[in-house]
């Protein structure tokens, strides 16, 4: 974060990108670190996967099955995601 400007017209530049890029490195540290507990539950192995917009995915059997996140109370989210090849 920076301070631009002069006087009573101080500006703060943030840097959103920033803020994203530690959101998805903490969820990926988060899906390593415990990735055996992680298995544990939800019952699965499973591929992390980071598109280029920050978005991670579970990459179950070759296929991205969920994107993953971290809820406001600190809890791991997966999120299906619906097979192209489905009903729908």
């Amino acid at each position: 974060m920076s301070f631009i400007g002069t006087g009573d017209e101080d500006w703060v530049d943030l840097d959103l990108d920033l803020f994203e890029r530690a959101r998805s490195m903490r969820l990926e540290s988060i899906l390593v670190d415990d990735y055996a507990r992680v298995v544990e539950t939800v019952g699965f192995d499973f591929e992390i996967e980071t598109a280029t917009d920050g978005l991670v995915f579970i990459v179950v059997d070759g296929s991205r099955r969920y994107r993953a996140d971290v809820g406001r109370d600190d809890r791991l989210i997966f999120t299906g995601i619906l097979d192209p090849e489905g009903p729908l």
